[in-house]
């Protein structure tokens, strides 16, 4: 009976001592954090909700909201109701390192509204994956990116792409040419399907395009219908790429000892190679923002931003550990991922809360990034807390998450990044020329709108 079934649950949240927010509290929570993030886009970035909310200062009425929920309400993750969804706001960094320390089990980092956006385009992407396939292909992600290791092992070979394809975009702008977010996003998807794939995927603008359709519809999750042939047609693509992946490429290191047609290895586990390509492709454009918004950091009025172009300028070889640190301070600034979501497998005891199975943790990731009360950093550009041990300290610090989900690109990603960055502008003055000018020295604004940068290199 479904009035019995409320009654019930009323019955078990009082006696778990749920604690409840009152009428104001949950329009405030609704407004201020979870509705500017699902308007923003979790899947792909809308440019015209972007740039409204960075005008409202969004991001930091967010943080506000729950600083002030968990002065009231205490450090247990905070409950809420959303339309019969059973969810969590997390308001202690400590709960941070907790649920993604226990991941897969007993939160998972798929869930329902993650699973209903990634499959849009990579229904078998580890992210969403099942108990019995998601260890194999968990492992080949590894293989192929090396976490853990500063250098990727076929370094040279990914700095060979990222050099040519940010020498022909640094060349492009020698007529004095702009750099917009357009330009620039071009020029790094190009790299990125090169160090994929190899040299002939550069210019397979009609793969980029495919993911950019699916990722629209996928920001309204399970709510939007499936496009199967479109979802086909990226998929056969991606397929077809990773079968002629070249020697040295991330495509090549993941299917390393596989089938190249059906994706299997020698004991018959699925590892569906396109599916994690797939979610690579996809987070690129995260990386892209990233490295647009390092670039404003680089040319802010920050003593440090000096001291990353001075080793822009005189060091050789593949390891820029300051500019390797920018990317990373850009995420924590500016966080790609707007919201880390781990759903619990079975019910969970915290403090003085009992969460039933089911319940969506949320983590909004700019709460723990830029925390005043925590951080003495949190508002200023500090590329050293990635270098001396205090950002590892700090378990509310996650730009590419942390423990067993942790991102497989984590050390990857920075350093193509920061090999792109370095040739781009090396050997160069840039200068931010858009309309907000130079960021200041301390004192950064908690939202950065990267459609509206602008740069003269």
């Amino acid at each position: 009976m479904p009035g019995q079934r409320r009654q019930t649950q009323a019955q078990a949240d009082q006696a778990h001592g749920a604690r409840r927010l009152d009428a104001s509290e949950t329009v405030r929570v609704l407004t201020s954090v979870l509705l500017p993030q699902v308007a923003r886009g979790a899947i792909v970035r809308r440019p015209a909700m972007s740039g409204l909310l960075a005008a409202l200062d969004a991001d930091r009425k967010a943080t506000e909201v729950l600083r002030k929920m968990r002065e009231r309400h205490g450090d247990d993750p905070l409950p809420l109701r959303l339309a019969g969804r059973r969810a969590a706001l997390v308001l202690s960094e400590q709960d941070v390192g907790r649920l993604l320390e226990q991941t897969p089990e007993p939160f998972s980092p798929g869930g329902r509204e993650k699973t209903g956006a990634l499959a849009h385009f990579q229904p078998h992407g580890v992210l969403i994956s099942d108990h019995e396939n998601r260890p194999r292909r968990r492992a080949a992600n590894e293989t192929a990116l090396v976490p853990g290791q500063t250098i990727h092992p076929d370094g040279d070979v990914l700095a060979a792409h990222a050099d040519e394809e940010a020498l022909a975009l640094a060349l492009a702008l020698r007529g004095g040419e702009e750099l917009d977010w357009s330009r620039f996003s071009r020029s790094f998807h190009a790299m990125a399907r090169r160090v994929v794939f190899g040299s002939f995927a550069a210019d397979d603008y009609r793969m980029t395009a495919l993911l950019g359709t699916l990722r629209a519809h996928a920001n309204w999750s399970y709510l939007a219908p499936a496009r199967r042939a479109t979802a086909d047609e990226f998929l056969d693509r991606v397929r077809a790429a990773v079968e002629r992946a070249e020697p040295g490429t991330l495509a090549a290191r993941l299917t390393a000892g596989t089938c190249p047609h059906t994706g299997r290895s020698g004991d018959g586990s699925g590892l569906r190679p396109e599916d994690q390509v797939a979610h690579w492709l996809f987070a690129f454009d995260a990386a892209a923002i990233a490295a647009f918004r390092s670039l404003a950091l680089l040319t802010s009025l920050s003593p440090k931003a000096y001291a990353v172009r001075e080793e822009i300028e005189d060091r050789e070889g593949l390891d820029l550990p300051l500019l390797r640190a920018t990317v990373r301070e850009s995420v924590r600034l500016w966080p790609t991922t707007l919201m880390v979501i781990r759903e619990s497998t079975r019910r969970t005891s915290w403090r003085e809360e009992v969460f039933e199975a089911g319940t969506a943790f949320l983590i909004l990731s700019s709460y723990f990034h830029r925390d005043p009360s925590r951080l003495p950093y949190a508002d200023t550009f500090e590329p050293e807390i990635w270098l001396d041990g205090r950002a590892e300290r700090e378990p509310g610090l996650v730009p590419f998450s942390h423990g067993p989900a942790v991102c497989a690109g984590i050390d990857s990603v920075p350093l193509m990044i920061s090999l792109f960055l370095r040739t781009l502008v090396r050997g160069g003055e840039p200068t931010r020329v858009d309309a907000g000018g130079p960021l200041p020295a301390s004192g950064l604004p908690r939202s950065l709108n990267h459609f509206t940068l602008r740069f003269s290199l």
